[in-house]
């Protein structure tokens, strides 16, 4: 039935892996093939992703080796972000449910961990630290820099880690998410296939903000993961 819970198999992990890394290859590709077009400032992040492309790929590559990890595969949101939310009096509503718009409507369709839309709202929070950073350097010019970063930089942790806490605790006692070390493993998987897909999407649509999801896959490369399950 399509609202089904599915089980996770064992032989899911391998799956996530093979589809994580054609999507990684993809964007380290297209990374590659667009860099020299890159100001400076973004070709040496970009640089220092293509440096590190063959370790971040080795990350998925591990996920085979999980075991027992539990959880369903459900119907997901599949593109959540704090753009598909809207805020009434007394409650939350959520829209735009036609996923990711990049990718295939086989994968838009397919079930998920839940752990794919908490990584894309960890995500989210990472872009609107980095909106917060245009909007001050366009709009008050005599801030300092290195303030209004680190002001972002917390503020991201904060949210990130509130909106963790928060959800791990609404879902206790469920049966959707992962348990065990796996979880965390499978979220930062989540989260750097997110930062690659975001490299894909940005190239298309807004090379201007190129420095969001290749700051995001920095923070993998330097082992800085803002947002992920500390509680492990």
């Amino acid at each position: 039935m399509p609202l089904t819970a599915e089980p996770i198999t064992p032989e899911y992990p391998a799956t996530l892996a093979d589809a994580f890394t054609a999507q990684a290859q993809l964007s380290l590709g297209l990374l590659a093939n667009r860099s020299a077009s890159l100001t400076e400032d973004v070709k040496a992040q970009a640089d220092a992703v293509l440096a590190a492309g063959p370790a971040l790929l080795q990350r998925f590559q591990s996920l085979p080796e999980l075991n027992g990890i539990g959880g369903n595969r459900i119907r997901c949101h599949g593109d959540y972000h704090l753009g598909q939310v809207l805020r009434t009096e007394d409650d939350f509503l959520l829209i735009d449910f036609e996923g990711e718009p990049i990718r295939s409507l086989a994968e838009r369709r397919r079930k998920q961990l839940p752990l794919k839309d908490v990584a894309g709202m960890l995500r989210c929070f990472s872009y609107a630290a980095h909106t917060a950073l245009i909007v001050a350097s366009r709009e008050i010019p005599a801030v300092d820099p290195a303030t209004v970063e680190q002001q972002a930089r917390t503020w991201e942790a904060w949210v990130a880690a509130t909106f963790l806490t928060t959800y791990l605790k609404t879902a206790e006692g469920g049966t959707f998410l992962p348990t065990g070390p796996a979880r965390s493993v499978l979220l930062d998987a989540f989260l750097l296939d997110k930062a690659f897909y975001e490299l894909q999407y940005e190239f298309n649509n807004r090379p201007d903000w190129l420095h969001i999801p290749l700051a995001g896959i920095i923070g993998f490369i330097e082992y800085r993961h803002h947002g992920t399950l500390q509680e492990r």
